[in-house]
C-alpha cells in the first residue's frame, strides 16, 4: 500500500492533529466479532504506514512534519525552541549568573565576521520560556536575551489548477549570490550543472533537497533546456539552516548563516524567511548591513494589514513583496516591500523533478537579489546606496494602496 501525505507550510500539520486529520486512524467500534481477527491485521499493517509516513513526512524547508509538535511558542505566539534561550554578546559575569539560575550553557559562538558573540542556553526544568527570559531580563538588566525564535519560508505549497506560469528572464552575468534556506537538490535537472556551495547551520547529516530551497535556487541559477533562472553561472553559495532538523531555521542558525556569507564576502543573499523580531537576529542584520553586504529579504505572507516580518523589516535590509503579471499586489503579502517582483504563479523547480507554479513573496524575492548581484560584486558600504538608486531608476513605480509605493522590479 502507498500513502501519498500533502503537506502543508509551517506548523499546518500539527494544526491538523497530524494524520488523524485526514481520516486516517483505528477503526471504531461496533464491529462484528467475525471481522476483528481479520480487520485487526489489516489496520495494525496501516497503522505501521502512517506511522512511518509521519515519521518521514516533511515540510517545505524540510524540518520533519512531526517535529512541530516538538516547538513551543513565545508570548506573541511565534515559534520557538522551548527549552532554549539566547543570550547576545553575554560578559563571564553574565554566564556566571546564568548558572546560578539554574540554567546552563549549551554553546557558545564568536561570530568573527561581524563581531557578534552569543551564547546558548539550556533553560531550567519545568521552567517555561516565557518565565526564563523574564528572569534573565530582571536578573541582568543590561544584558540582552530573547527566545530561540523558528522561522519559514515565506512561500506556499504548488498550485496544481494555477494560470499559466511566469517565467524568470534571465539578467546575464553575476559572479556569486548567496542564499539562506532550506537544502537544496543538486541533482535537479535546473540545478545538476549549476556551481554550488552550500554550508549547513543545523542537522548533522546530508539531508534530501527540500521544495521550498530548490525552489528558490532554481530561480536564482537554474538552467535547463526551457527553464534558466535569473543569473544561470552564477556561484551560488546556500547556507542550509534547516539541514533535516525539527529545531532548525532558528535566529542563532541564521546569524551563522549571516556569519558566513560575510565570511565569505558575498555581497548580495538571498533569504526568503519569515518570522518575529529577534534580538540575537537584529544585532546580526545589524552588523551585516553595515558591513556593506546586502540582505534581500521577503515580506511573508500574512496580510496586507501585517507589516514586514523579520529579517525584512529591520533597517538596512531590501525588503521584497510580491506581485502578479497584471503588477498587482499579491493578497496575501504583508505590507512594507520598498521592491517588487514577479511572485504569482512563478515557474520554478519542483521535486522530485520538474516544474511547477508557485505563489508567495519568497519567490519574488531572487529577482531582486539577482539585479543587485549584477549591480553589486563585492561588500561596500559606499556601493548600497548607487546601488539601490540605480535598481530603483530602473524599476516601474506602482501604487500599493494606503499612499504607499513599491517599485516593480522586471
Amino acid at each position: 500500500m502507498t500513502l501519498a501525505l500533502v503537506l502543508l507550510p509551517g506548523g499546518a500539520f500539527a494544526q491538523l492533529g497530524g494524520l488523524g486529520g485526514l481520516g486516517v486512524g483505528r477503526m471504531g467500534g461496533g464491529l462484528p466479532d467475525m471481522l476483528n481477527g481479520p480487520l485487526g491485521s489489516v489496520r495494525q499493517n496501516l497503522d505501521r504506514q502512517v506511522g512511518a509516513v509521519s515519521r518521514t513526512a516533511t515540510d517545505l524547508v524540510g524540518r520533519p512534519a512531526a517535529g512541530a509538535r516538538l516547538l513551543g511558542h513565545d508570548d506573541r505566539g511565534a515559534l520557538i525552541v522551548p527549552d532554549e534561550i539566547l543570550a547576545v554578546a553575554p560578559t563571564e559575569a553574565a554566564l556566571a549568573l546564568a548558572r546560578q539560575l539554574g540554567f546552563s550553557v549549551i554553546e557558545r559562538d564568536q561570530l568573527e565576521a561581524l563581531a557578534i558573540s552569543s551564547a546558548l542556553l539550556r533553560t531550567p526544568p519545568h521552567m517555561n520560556p516565557v518565565e526564563a527570559v523574564n528572569i534573565l531580563r530582571r536578573a541582568d538588566p543590561g544584558g540582552s536575551y530573547d527566545f530561540a525564535h523558528v522561522y519559514g519560508p515565506s512561500g506556499a505549497a504548488a498550485e496544481e489548477h494555477a494560470v499559466s506560469a511566469a517565467l524568470p528572464a534571465s539578467l546575464g552575468s553575476a559572479a556569486r549570490v548567496g542564499m539562506i534556506d532550506g537544502p537544496v537538490e543538486k541533482r535537479h535537472a535546473a540545478l545538476s550543472a549549476a556551481d554550488i556551495i552550500t554550508a549547513r547551520f543545523a542537522g548533522k547529516s546530508d539531508p534530501p533537497g527540500s521544495p521550498h530551497g530548490t525552489a528558490i535556487a532554481s530561480l536564482l541559477v537554474g538552467k535547463d533546456h526551457d527553464f534558466a533562472g535569473y543569473l544561470p553561472g552564477a556561484r551560488l553559495y546556500v547556507a542550509d539552516v534547516y539541514a533535516g532538523d525539527g529545531n532548525g531555521g532558528t535566529a542563532l542558525d541564521i546569524a551563522r548563516a549571516l556569519n558566513w556569507m560575510a565570511a565569505n564576502r558575498i555581497a548580495v543573499t538571498n533569504i526568503s524567511l519569515a518570522g518575529p523580531p529577534n534580538r540575537l537576529l537584529e544585532a546580526a542584520v545589524k552588523a551585516f548591513v553595515q558591513k556593506g553586504f546586502l540582505l534581500v529579504a521577503a515580506v511573508g505572507n500574512d496580510g496586507p494589514a501585517a507589516a514586514p516580518n523579520y529579517p525584512a523589516g529591520y533597517p538596512g535590509v531590501i525588503a521584497v513583496t510580491s506581485v502578479d503579471r497584471d503588477g498587482h499586489i499579491q493578497i496575501d503579502a504583508n505590507s512594507g516591500g520598498r521592491y517588487a517582483a514577479m511572485g504569482v504563479n512563478v515557474r520554478a523547480a519542483a521535486l522530485p523533478r520538474g516544474y511547477v507554479q508557485l505563489t508567495g513573496t519568497s519567490y519574488a524575492t531572487p529577482a531582486v537579489a539577482a539585479h543587485l548581484a549584477v549591480l553589486v560584486d563585492a561588500p561596500d558600504p559606499g556601493k548600497i546606496e548607487d546601488a539601490a538608486s540605480k535598481l530603483t531608476a530602473s524599476a516601474v513605480r506602482l501604487e500599493a494602496g494606503g499612499g504607499k509605493t513599491v517599485f516593480l522590479v522586471q
